[in-house]
């Protein structure tokens, strides 16, 4: 008699790990686009624009979609998720790293910090989710289209307080960085839930490897999303944070001249007189390099005398 083949950890889908990669890949775009405005190296403006906010939607669905196949998926080779300990042991790592997130949010971001974004509402959805992974579709489906209906329906002055806000049922949207509610979006992981009961009873054992490079390089950010997601932003605004130490963005620069040309004017009221000052300089502290300092806000108080003096010398120049 043949001895039966032992169960894979987990129904493994190369097309399904390299979608979740390339939904990576497109949250890391998104975090780059966001970067490169907040540091002055694109419009400012951009990231506010509604394209590229139902982008940053449309990014956030994904994942959420991908979650809801991926419980499908597991409870087909697991059993029961709420006693699965792989299960709670992934729980932990989301719950520890959505931790992490806010914690530093709160450090860098105080005014919009991440108190309840894509791993919080991961977490507290998966824990909703997971009784419900082998209901039938229909009633997934049902669910998904309440949860989505939701905010427009249930809506009240009642969960504005602070305690409320993870529900997304409030009135208005609090400042945040990323802002993932509960409701709406626990409707994309029981969406995700129901397709995914579909695949799994189409998918036999562990289905071959993503094949050409492309497919293996999704595959693989797909198998280590959590890690990819805790790392990319980190290493992203790490090396804008240490390239404005020597380089000045264009943005940053003409916002500098403008800030300089206001306080002049308002002191002399010759425009041309100003700008001619201001980009002077500019150019002046370029060619002392002290230009990034002086960017920042941060002379020191010799750069300071200098800085100075080339003023004086430039307003002077250009008055005569």
């Amino acid at each position: 008699m043949t001895a039966p083949a032992p169960r894979p950890d987990i129904l493994r889908l190369g097309w399904i790990d390299s979608a979740r990669g390339l939904s990576l890949w497109a949250m890391f775009g998104f975090h780059l686009t966001w970067d490169l405005a907040y540091f002055g190296w694109i419009d400012h403006g951009i990231p506010h624009t509604a394209g590229f906010h139902w982008l940053g939607q449309a990014i956030g669905a994904s994942f959420l979609m991908l979650v809801g196949i991926s419980l499908a998926l597991a409870r087909q080779t697991r059993g029961p998720l709420l006693r699965s300990p792989a299960f709670w042991r992934r729980w932990a790592m989301i719950i520890a790293a959505a931790a992490a997130i806010s914690l530093s949010s709160f450090w860098l971001f105080p005014a919009t910090p991440i108190f309840f974004g894509i791993l919080h509402c991961i977490a507290l959805a998966s824990l909703v989710a997971a009784p419900l992974v082998a209901a039938p579709a229909w009633v997934l489906l049902a669910a998904g289209a309440l949860a989505l209906a939701a905010p427009h329906i249930l809506a009240a002055p009642f969960f504005d307080a602070k305690i409320f806000w993870w529900t997304g049922l409030g009135t208005f949207e609090p400042p945040s960085n990323d802002f993932r509610p509960l409701f709406p979006w626990l409707a994309f992981v029981l969406f995700g839930l129901a397709l995914g009961q579909w695949i799994a009873r189409r998918a036999q054992g562990e289905a071959p490897p993503a094949r050409g490079p492309v497919s293996r390089a999704l595959a693989l950010c797909g198998r280590h999303s959590l890690a990819f997601y805790l790392i990319h932003q980190p290493l992203l605004f790490g090396f804008f944070s240490l390239l404005a130490l020597f380089v000045v963005a264009p943005a940053r620069e003409t916002g500098f001249i403008g800030q300089c040309f206001a306080q002049c004017f308002e002191d002399t009221h010759e425009a041309e007189l100003c700008q001619k000052t201001c980009v002077c300089t500019v150019a002046h502290a370029k060619a002392d390099g002290y230009w990034p300092r002086m960017a920042r806000d941060d002379l020191t108080p010799a750069q300071k005398t200098q800085a100075h003096d080339a003023i004086m010398a430039c307003f002077g120049d250009n008055r005569d």
